[in-house]
């Protein structure tokens, strides 16, 4: 589970928790369902991005994010509270 998590793809490190993953796991790292809208060439472009480095929508869309996260990190963790600490997960967060 380790190398899940250091790969930051949250799907594949809480779903051997199961049920305990909401006891476990801080709030701000737990996965929660986003649905959005977004013209075709970008799922097909999210799609093929996840074919190429054999993973998932949601893992080429973590990735992106926390370099994204990474980039604004300051302004995001003063306007969020507990984004610092999830950040840091887990090795000094939540």
């Amino acid at each position: 589970m380790s190398e899940a998590i250091e790969n930051g793809e949250v799907e594949l490190w809480t779903t051997p928790l199961g049920n305990d993953a909401d006891s476990i796991l801080p709030q701000a790292i737990r996965s929660a369902e986003l649905r959005v809208r977004l013209p075709r060439h970008h799922i097909d472009m999210l799609e093929y991005r996840a074919d190429q480095q054999e993973t998932t929508v949601s893992g080429v869309l973590e990735r992106e994010l926390d370099g994204i996260a990474s980039a604004h990190i300051e302004e995001l963790s003063a306007a969020l509270p507990g984004f610092a600490e999830a950040m840091a997960w887990p090795d000094g967060g939540c």
